[in-house]
């Protein structure tokens, strides 16, 4: 597209002396900004002038923390999230499977024992009573715990002879040994996890296109990937058909490093659209799950620290490893002491040029921090997740609460962040992410802020969404900013978030989404172009 955007207010992601007003887009480049708009059009007569009667302009925002293309591939599946109670939650899984064709698995997620009305840990049978005869298997609201039926038990061979993997919890009944049908971790429920059906291609491209509508008209133009292999392989396949419209930042499960090594593959291959991250390792669990590993137990129980997925020793290694062969590791640590055995691995590495990450990084002691600083680690937070999380904080934290999501001190730290959504775990949606980052509250939601001098500017919630991402994946020289040479990926807000009340900020709207210098979503009530 060659066109000129005029009348707008840019907030271009760096400083500057007068905000700019107009922005000149070539193709697929932003080839000039500034506030003369009678000279600009006359250096660009055939370009195509838009009046964007005085709308905010912001980078194309991108989510550094998605599972995306599980989201996409199980977007047609039972969604539990937001159900209050169990039993209204086998209520929509009994409807679900009736109009499931026999045989197929029920897959869906979204579940949380925390958040129904009464606290109730459901079993593998009382999912057999709604389900009949198809395997089933429903993810956890944090996506750390599988609630699956007999059937599927079966299917994968987990019985009371079955052991407890290294890493990885099963539920059971104390007087037979018998699974209760709660698979806790990875390492537990990958048994289960590997029989799920894959869905078929033309199934999966329904599910891709009808997130991507999603995706635009939340004003996403790219996403950092936590998938699995497959995932990749469905991202390279679109992007060798020049059928792939975001940029895609790439993490492989760590157990494939050797592969990675054996085949050349290292951080920042691949082309503007598809790129390789590096490895993703897990260290712990969830909040919500119990299984975040902490240095002192949770409130309410004697010993319970949570799971260590990956033993420190071993952590060290993989580290090591990849950073040696040119990996850079994205590690999810939620609780305390995970976090803290992040950084001391980090600290043995010698590559400084890698962009390491940690993940989720929900909750950190005093003294950790200025280690995090000197190693030079990206913090990959999620700030819906606070608000969504914070009664859980209260109920298994108490007062180490005041060391969670403290985007605020970080930033004073001068630690770069990349925010993201944990999507599906938290719906994939920056500007709700921005207004849980502002506010600390969920959106519309009354009473204080979850410690409110945590909370960060709007302009630095955005650039968790946009420089942030870009300097996390090293593209920070062509994208994340609105500058000359950048990449024309643009996001037109209907509301600006930047003068408008901050508590309303999740009622923002986007007018218009730009990929590649191309529009790729316009609210049907807005025609602009």
């Amino acid at each position: 597209m060659n066109a000129i955007l005029y009348n707008a207010q840019i907030y271009p992601q760096y400083r500057v002396s007068r905000r700019p007003t107009v922005l000149v887009i070539t193709g697929k480049v932003i080839s000039e900004i500034g506030y003369d708009v009678s000279r600009i059009k006359r250096n660009y007569p055939r370009h195509k002038k838009i009046n964007v009667r005085g709308r905010a302009i912001i980078p194309g925002m991108v989510d550094s923390h998605t599972h995306f293309y599980f989201w996409a591939k199980t977007f047609h599946s039972v969604h539990l999230d937001g159900i209050r109670s169990y039993n209204e939650a086998l209520g929509k899984i009994r409807s679900y499977a009736s109009k499931t064709p026999p045989g197929e698995w029920i897959i869906g997620d979204g579940w949380s024992a925390d958040r129904w009305d009464e606290y109730y840990l459901p079993t593998a049978k009382e999912l057999d009573a709604v389900t009949g005869n198809h395997p089933a298997g429903l993810f956890s609201k944090d996506q750390h715990t599988i609630w699956v039926n007999s059937r599927a038990l079966r299917m994968a061979g987990i019985d009371k002879n079955y052991p407890d993997p290294p890493g990885g919890k099963i539920d059971r009944d104390s007087a037979t040994n018998e699974p209760l049908g709660i698979l806790r971790e990875t390492p537990a429920y990958f048994p289960v996890y590997k029989l799920m059906n894959r869905a078929i291609p033309e199934q999966i491209l329904r599910s891709w296109k009808a997130a991507s509508k999603i995706a635009y008209s939340r004003g996403v133009t790219g996403f950092h990937s936590m998938d699995g292999p497959e995932g990749y392989d469905y991202f390279e396949q679109l992007n060798n058909q020049n059928k792939l419209s975001f940029r895609i930042h790439y993490y492989f499960p760590v157990k494939m490093l050797d592969e990675l090594i054996e085949q050349g593959i290292h951080s920042e291959m691949g082309d503007d659209k598809l790129r390789i991250g590096g490895v993703k390792i897990f260290v712990d669990g969830a909040l919500g799950s119990q299984t975040a590993l902490m240095k002192k137990p949770y409130l309410g129980s004697k010993n319970n620290i949570g799971l260590e997925v990956t033993k420190f020793g071993d952590l060290k290694k993989q580290v090591r490893k990849a950073a040696r062969n040119n990996l850079a590791c994205a590690v999810h640590a939620i609780g305390d002491r995970a976090v803290s055995n992040v950084i001391s691995a980090f600290e043995l590495v010698s590559n400084r040029n890698l962009r390491h990450r940690i993940e989720h990084l929900q909750l950190i002691s005093k003294g950790d921090i200025g280690r995090l600083k000197r190693i030079g680690a990206i913090a990959s937070m999620q700030p819906s997740h606070c608000p969504s999380d914070r009664q859980l904080v209260a109920e298994y934290w108490g007062i180490r609460g005041q060391g969670a999501y403290i985007f605020k001190t970080l930033l004073n730290q001068n630690i770069p962040l990349a925010f993201g959504s944990d999507c599906p775990i938290e719906p994939l949606d920056p500007l709700a992410g921005i207004s849980a980052a502002v506010n600390r509250t969920g959106c519309g939601e009354r009473g204080g802020s979850f410690y409110a001098e945590e909370s960060i500017s709007v302009s630095n919630a955005v650039h968790g969404f946009t420089a942030g991402p870009a300097y996390a994946s090293g593209r920070e020289s062509f994208s994340g900013k609105i500058a000359p040479g950048y990449q024309a990926d643009l996001v037109i807000l209907e509301d600006n978030i930047f003068t408008m009340p901050k508590s309303k900020i999740y009622q923002a709207l986007v007018a218009a989404t730009i990929f590649d210098g191309k529009i790729v979503y316009q609210n049907s009530c807005l025609k602009i172009f």
